[in-house]
């Protein structure tokens, strides 16, 4: 504190003496003498350890060298215990001359502990360094502690990672020990034979189906059977399955395929089998299906079907019997005409050569127009192998209205034919598809009946679609066919004839679908041609079906 703010000097010395005074000057501590808390004197360390010159501190009050006016009045609080416990230590801050607070640690005692009222001595020693240290220790402790700390949280979020990491993989490896078991089982008892291939062709494993489907009593068995040139043929030609397999084990093969085989088993039977080929990145797997059954199923239905559209010709071919009968007599009754006045002329004998000859060609003009008429029925009714050939629709449609040549001229009705230039050939039976014709010819006709015979039209129109097909349409002038039953005109033995079956139009879809092609009723009026032109005041009835175009 400066010397214009000290308390009043106390009274001086007043005679005191000091023991040892000479020893106090020359101490590396501070050491004063107090009474009612003045500074009655001071060594020259304590003055130095405070900023002032020795003896400058001497008769002033001790609250000089206090930080605070709270560590004075704390200090003065613990005078009495001074007396008691016959001293007294602890730490506080002081100030220096120049402002400075510092840690000083004071020890004192009175000199004559029978008096609370004797001077009081005490020691001052400068602890700053020492506080410094451990402040800094402190710090460094608490820096520590909280690195331990922060360490040990995450150590404890990395022990909680692995103990969740640990529960994950033990849950994953059980996971996959469970479908691994599941896997397994599904190879052992899937009801379709798998084969896995390595890159090299060598067997990896195969399930009991493959083993059943192939005859083998053991895996063992598999490499000879898939070897053995005498047991698979494809496309008719035998071949071995370890042959057929290895075009899918090519590295081009890098896709999912499939494809089919015939397999010869040990008792001499067949079997045919469709095969999926998956690529996996060290092997390949197989999958065989047992198709057998399924194509006999499917060539029992074909030869249903044959059958059926066989006997559907037949029921048509009844239908026109008399109409044909019709169509044979006249050219048979002109021969038998021609033949009974070349007799009667004969043996009246003025018979010349010119009107023999007139008279033979005549006849054997009307057997050739008979037997046309035959070739034709003959051909419509007989049961041929349903071979796919190259065929010209127009030239169908031509000799089809020359069978239905009898039912036309009745119906008054002389069919219109209207096709592009240059059509092209389409792939398919071509009685099954005549008989498509004759169905639809005949149902227009009958669609026609009470229609007005100038007013009655039958168009055929050809003409190729955009995605490879040949559209046929059929229309009439009839009065179309009614909403509430077009839905139901492909269905089996549905009707609106008194005496129909319901089996001409079911009968052409499937024939119709078996080349690849649709059948459908068009919109009344939708087709453009006789229905709509013939005026005959109804909307008219059209149905088009589509086939493949030849390549």
């Amino acid at each position: 504190m400066p010397a214009d703010k000290r308390a009043p000097a106390p009274p001086a010395r007043e005679g005191y003496t000091f023991p040892y005074e000479e020893l106090y000057n020359n101490t590396i501590v501070g050491i004063c003498f107090l009474k009612d808390r003045h500074i009655i004197w001071a060594n020259p360390r304590m003055a130095e350890m405070l900023g002032y010159a020795p003896g400058e501190l001497d008769d002033h009050d001790v609250r000089i060298i206090y930080a605070s006016e709270e560590e004075y009045d704390r200090v003065g609080r613990l005078y009495p215990e001074m007396a008691r416990d016959q001293g007294y230590i602890h730490e506080r801050q002081l100030i220096r001359r120049n402002g400075e607070v510092f840690w000083c640690l004071l020890s004192g005692r009175l000199t004559d502990p029978t008096d609370p009222g004797s001077p009081s001595v005490w020691v001052l020693q400068d602890v700053s360094d020492r506080r410094l240290a451990e402040e800094q220790l402190r710090r460094t402790n608490l820096q520590l502690e909280q690195m331990v700390e922060r360490r040990t949280r995450s150590l404890q979020h990395t022990n909680e990672a692995l103990r969740a990491e640990v529960e994950r993989r033990r849950a994953a490896q059980q996971a996959a020990t469970e479908s691994r078991e599941k896997y397994r089982s599904l190879f052992r008892n899937l009801p379709l034979g798998v084969l896995v291939l390595d890159a090299n062709g060598t067997v990896v494993e195969c399930n009991r189906s493959l083993l059943s489907y192939l005859g083998a009593r053991t895996a063992k068995d598999m490499p000879r059977l898939l070897e053995d040139p005498t047991r698979a043929f494809r496309d008719g030609q035998p071949t071995s399955l370890a042959a057929l397999l290895r075009d899918e084990l090519s590295p081009e093969q890098c896709r999912v395929a499939d494809f089919e085989f015939g397999w010869v088993t040990r008792d001499g039977g067949r079997r045919d089998f469709t095969v999926i080929s998956a690529p996996r990145s060290s092997a390949v797997t197989f999958t065989f299906n047992d198709v057998t059954q399924q194509r006999l199923a499917m060539e029992r239905e074909r030869q249903q079907r044959d059958a059926l559209t066989h006997a559907s010709r037949l029921s048509l071919v009844g239908q026109m019997a008399s109409a044909l009968a019709h169509e044979l007599g006249q050219p048979l009754n002109a021969c038998q005409s021609y033949l009974a006045g070349l007799s009667l002329r004969l043996k009246q004998g003025d018979a010349d050569l010119k009107s023999i000859t007139h008279a033979v060609a005549k006849i054997g003009m009307h057997l050739a127009q008979a037997t046309e008429i035959m070739r034709n029925v003959r051909g419509f009714v007989s049961r041929r192998p349903a071979n796919f050939t190259h065929t010209d629709l127009t030239d169908l449609i031509r000799r089809t209205i020359t069978l239905m040549e009898a039912q036309l001229r009745t119906a008054g009705v002389r069919p219109l034919v209207t096709a592009a230039d240059r059509l092209p050939q389409v792939s398919c039976t071509p009685v099954e598809i005549q008989q498509v014709f004759v169905n639809l010819m005949l149902n227009a006709l009958d669609a026609m009946h009470d229609v007005p015979a100038d007013r009655r039209r039958l168009e055929i129109r050809l003409a190729p679609t955009k995605d490879g097909m040949l559209a046929v349409t059929v229309s009439d002038s009839g009065p179309g066919v009614p909403p509430a039953v077009a839905d139901r005109l492909f269905e089996p033995y549905f009707t609106t004839k008194p005496a129909g079956l319901g089996m001409g139009l079911m009968i052409c879809r499937n024939i119709v679908e078996s080349h690849g092609g649709s059948i459908e009723l068009l919109p009344s009026g939708g087709a453009g041609g006789a229905g709509g032109a013939g005026g005959a005041g109804g909307a008219g009835g059209a149905f088009r079906f589509t086939l493949r175009i030849a390549d």
